[in-house]
């Protein structure tokens, strides 16, 4: 057995355990303690300002298509 395989063979528990214990790990960081339903993490916060930005742009596409047709 080379020394790349035995090396292999020794680490593959060590990252499989670490791989597996990652996402409770993360979920446990990302969810604060106390969070109510109605705070605005910052999650929220982008999703908001994306969903005005689009909001903003259909209303700006939609007078500029008003504009070319009555112009043209």
């Amino acid at each position: 057995m080379s020394v790349r395989r035995l090396l292999a063979a020794a680490a593959a528990p060590l990252l499989g355990g670490f791989g597996l214990a990652t996402p409770a790990a993360a979920y446990a960081l990302v969810q604060p303690a106390a969070t109510s339903a109605y705070t605005l993490t910052a999650g929220r916060l982008w999703s908001l300002v994306a969903a005005l930005l689009g909001l903003a742009g259909a209303v700006i596409g939609g007078l500029a298509l008003a504009r070319s047709r009555r112009t043209g």
